[in-house]
């Protein structure tokens, strides 16, 4: 396309990041003055961040990859800071532990961070004491809303393997909303 069109280039521009900002691949032609525009999206693979360790983390792991994923288990602070800094738009926090030492600064992190999907394990009395630590190291209510908790979608899961496939669907739909 050439850049004689600004009107075209302006609206290739923002079709690009609406593709991107779902965080799906696409491919799409529109008409302009100057010829025929192809707008081609291919955002970055998401990359489960899980912090605590298991069956479940396990199984995680294995869905990633069925999925064509990147998963990385966590066991330390340090551990699931990196990839969410070294790619913060592809990173996608799912915290397994019920450890505070270890659950809270790395949701702090990703809630800062803006990682595009923040989620959690846990009763509800365990999400309203995560959520009490995350007020009392700064965050607002709305960063504390963005943490899907319980998480995974309500699909009926009863074996760990079926919590996993809930929670990469989960995953999957808030990548899909801009």
């Amino acid at each position: 396309m050439q850049g004689d069109d600004p009107a075209a280039v302006a609206q290739a521009a923002e079709q690009a990041r609406q593709l991107l900002a779902r965080h799906r691949a696409g491919r799409e032609t529109r008409r302009a003055a100057a010829g025929l525009v192809l707008i081609e999206a291919c955002p970055a693979v998401p990359h489960l961040v899980i912090v605590g360790g298991g069956e479940l983390a396990e199984l995680l792991t294995t869905q990633a990859q069925v999925l064509g994923w990147q998963a990385t288990v966590a066991y330390a602070v340090g551990d699931a800071r990196k990839p969410m800094a070294d790619r913060p738009a592809a990173a996608c926090l799912i915290v397994l532990s019920h450890e505070p030492d270890l659950d809270i600064p790395a949701l702090h992190t990703a809630l800062t961070a803006g990682i595009p999907y923040v989620g959690a394990l846990g009763s509800r009395r365990t999400q309203a004491r995560r959520a009490a630590a995350l007020t009392e190291a700064g965050l607002t209510e709305e960063q504390l809303r963005r943490i899907h908790g319980p998480i995974g979608l309500d699909i009926g899961a009863r074996t760990p393997a079926e919590t996993a496939l809930a929670i990469c669907a989960e995953v999957l739909a808030a990548l899909g909303r801009p």
